[in-house]
């Protein structure tokens, strides 16, 4: 039963890894283009900002989800044994 669940837990782990790159694409092209933009009343809004910061929050929720899958994973693997 526990093979399941280790099965079913790296599954979702490598979901999660895979959509963690995703994001941190979109925010390396967003970084990029903000860098490319100049700072005037017309150019970077709060948007641009707010757009990296959500970005940026989204990999920091995913590294912990991805840590706690690990530790889910090594404790049903302890306990198989």
């Amino acid at each position: 039963m526990n093979d399941n669940i280790i099965k079913e837990l790296e599954k979702v782990s490598a979901n999660i890894e895979k959509s963690k790159e995703q994001t941190e694409e979109k925010l390396k092209t967003v970084e990029e283009n903000l860098q490319d933009t100049k700072l005037n009343p017309y150019g970077v809004t709060t948007i641009d900002f707010s757009e990296r910061q959500e970005l940026m929050e989204d990999i920091l929720k995913m590294e912990g989800t991805l840590m706690g899958l690990k530790l889910a994973i090594e404790t049903c693997q302890e306990n198989a044994v």
